[in-house]
């Protein structure tokens, strides 16, 4: 269910030029999904009601009941085909079509686009290295047990609401096991959650949010619009070109019988999930998953953008790297100073008394509090993006505080330091980095180099720590 490139096809006309097994496509599919016919009778109503509205993006209260009655029956209709395509199996394109998409009703789209998505269901999977799913393929994951469910809106898993009830006498711990391996569940928890609201984020029109696809919300050509794995791993690869730790972390490793809790830098790399809109947000669901330190995070991309990919991508790492600051190093808890979030909180906190600080730039730090009501976490998405568009190319944009704390917390790239290190404001900085990579480098390679038995190769683990030290 991954997707790749295309052949785009161009249909011109009426609805009738199209594939006779697209047409009453509302109707095929609700006939597939098996759901009671007055919930689909239901639908079909309202759809036509919302066909009928001269402006989709009307806000009265008409039109927000026609889309909360059409949400509320879609991602019942959602859950059924999803099930009975994993029970049987299904490649049926109208399914998929659903799954993929949001489509449901050739009416709401150009022929042309009707076709676009008609053909790019049929394309081949993809395997780009990285672990990117459309909407439907991470369901099935959720649903066989595969992925645990993500976080809601309240920053609670799956297993945080089981506790959560059991605390309010919903549940009881005998049944726990039963609740754990509820297919149906996990599944429901997270069209409810991921699904339905990530969707409604990454669409960037929260109040006149609609669930499946429609020709109001598409800005040019879809299939210059996709938003492909290959895509998302290009966008990805130029962000880690100038920041390259973004998805490191400090883990403790050990090998029974030989090594022991090494602390060692190890990159994790996050689940990309494609939603099924389109939209001009890209939403960094979350930092871990669960408790473990060494599990991936969640970023969720609209399927469909007419917006920069990596702008998205840089803002998506940003609250990344945000969040996963805050879960590492518990900065609420104390933890102590040192982490981006402490270090960034007190800049913020004390720039009025910062002599380090000229007049001009307390202002401009004054107008960012402002502008972004005093968000520690979104000023900090702002200037990463000023970090890694412009001052990686040598283009000053921040201040001196701002650009110490970014350098001690993502460092550019071996070959960005080297670009740079000639210029007086990077100089130090640089410098100074670079001494204390190799210092540890060499540290660790001697370490390493005692704990490798005669005829046995290095630890794979330690030898990409110590590659880590050398970039």
């Amino acid at each position: 269910m991954i997707l790749t490139g295309h052949t785009p096809v161009e249909v011109k006309g009426s609805l009738e030029g199209i594939p006779d097994e697209l047409k009453n496509s509302a109707a095929k599919i609700l006939a597939f999904s098996g759901i009671p016919e007055e919930r689909a009778a239901l639908l079909q109503a309202n759809l036509r009601l919302f066909q009928n509205l001269k402006d989709k993006n009307m806000m009265d209260n008409e039109a927000r009941r026609i889309r909360e009655i059409v949400a509320k029956v879609f991602f019942e209709v959602y859950e059924a085909v999803l099930k009975r395509v994993i029970r049987e199996k299904s490649r049926d394109r109208l399914p998929q079509m659903l799954l993929r998409f949001a489509y449901l009703d050739e009416n709401l789209l150009t022929p042309e686009q009707v076709m676009a998505l008609y053909q790019m269901t049929e394309s081949p999977a993809g395997n780009v290295g990285l672990s990117i799913y459309d909407t439907g393929a991470w369901m099935e994951q959720v649903y066989s047990m595969e992925k645990d469910p993500s976080l809601n809106e309240y920053g609670l898993d799956y297993f945080d609401v089981f506790r959560d009830k059991k605390k309010r006498g919903e549940l009881t711990e005998q049944d726990r096991v039963g609740y754990e391996r509820d297919c149906d569940g996990r599944l429901q928890h997270e069209l409810l959650n991921l699904f339905r609201l990530g969707q409604r984020i990454c669409c960037g029109h929260v109040g006149s949010y609609f669930p499946t696809l429609h020709k109001g919300m598409i800005q040019g050509y879809l299939e210059k619009s996709l938003v492909t794995p290959e895509r998302v791993k290009e966008s990805l690869n130029r962000v880690l070109e100038v920041d390259f730790s973004a998805f490191h972390r400090e883990l403790v490793y050990s090998q029974p019988g030989g090594i022991q809790k090494e602390l060692i830098m190890k990159p994790v790399m996050p689940d990309f999930i494609l939603v099924p809109t389109f939209g001009s947000r890209a939403v960094m669901w979350q930092g871990l998953t669960g408790k473990v330190r060494n599990s991936p995070g969640r970023i969720l991309f609209p399927q469909f953008t007419s917006e920069n990919l990596d702008n998205l991508m840089i803002d998506a790492v940003a609250k990344f790297r945000w969040d996963l600051s805050k879960s590492m190093y518990s900065y609420t808890n104390n933890d102590g100073p040192g982490s981006l979030v402490s270090d960034y909180i007190d800049y913020l906190q004390f720039y009025r008394k910062n002599r380090d600080l000229s007049d001009e730039a307390r202002e401009k730090v004054k107008k960012q509090v402002d502008k972004y009501r005093n968000n520690t976490g979104e000023i900090f998405a702002a200037d990463y993006h000023t970090w890694i568009t412009y001052e990686s190319k040598g283009l000053v944009r921040l201040n001196k505080v701002a650009r110490k704390i970014l350098f001690k917390h993502c460092p550019f790239s071996k070959t960005v330091r080297e670009g740079l290190v000639n210029q007086p404001l990077y100089s130090e900085m640089i410098t100074r980095f670079n001494t204390q990579q190799n210092k540890k480098a060499k540290l660790l390679e001697a370490r390493y180099m005692k704990q490798v038995k005669p005829g046995t190769p290095a630890d794979p683990e330690l030898m990409d720590n110590l590659i880590y030290h050398m970039m």
